[in-house]
C-alpha cells in the first residue's frame, strides 16, 4: 500500500536528520528545488508525447520527480508547513473554484474579476 504525504515527508525529515542535514537554509532548499525542476524539464523538452519514454528513460524521469518532490517536502518542513494538511485544505477550494462541467478558463477569469482571495474565505 502507498504511504501518505505525511508519512513520505516525515521518512524525508528522517533520512536528512540521521545525516545531520539540518542545516539547510529556506532559499537554498528553493533554488535546488528549481535545479531539480530543471532536470526534470530536460526530459520533457523534446517530447511531443508522454508515451514516448522508453522504460529506463521512465525510470530516470520518475526520480527526477522525487528529487523535486524532496526539496519541496524538505521546503515545506523548514517553513512549519503541513503539506497533507494544506492540501487537505486547498482540494475543496479547488472544487469551489472549478465545479465539474464548468470552463475552466472561464472560472479562472471569474476568480481574477472577483478577487482570488475570495478563494481562501
Amino acid at each position: 500500500m502507498g504511504k501518505s504525504i505525511k508519512e513520505i515527508s516525515q521518512r524525508v525529515s528522517e533520512f536528512c536528520k540521521a545525516r545531520g542535514w539540518k542545516h539547510s537554509s529556506p532559499t537554498g532548499l528553493l533554488t535546488a528545488t528549481y535545479i531539480e525542476l530543471g532536470e526534470l524539464a530536460e526530459h520533457y523538452q523534446w517530447q511531443k508525447k508522454f508515451s514516448k519514454f522508453s522504460e529506463k528513460e521512465k525510470k530516470e524521469v520518475a526520480y527526477e520527480f522525487v528529487d523535486v518532490l524532496w526539496y519541496l517536502f524538505r521546503l515545506a518542513e523548514k517553513s512549519g508547513i503541513d503539506i497533507e494538511e494544506a492540501f487537505n485544505e486547498k482540494i475543496p477550494k479547488l472544487e469551489k473554484k472549478f465545479p465539474i462541467g464548468s470552463n475552466p478558463k472561464k472560472q479562472h477569469e471569474l476568480y481574477r474579476k472577483n478577487g482570488k482571495n475570495k478563494l481562501y474565505d
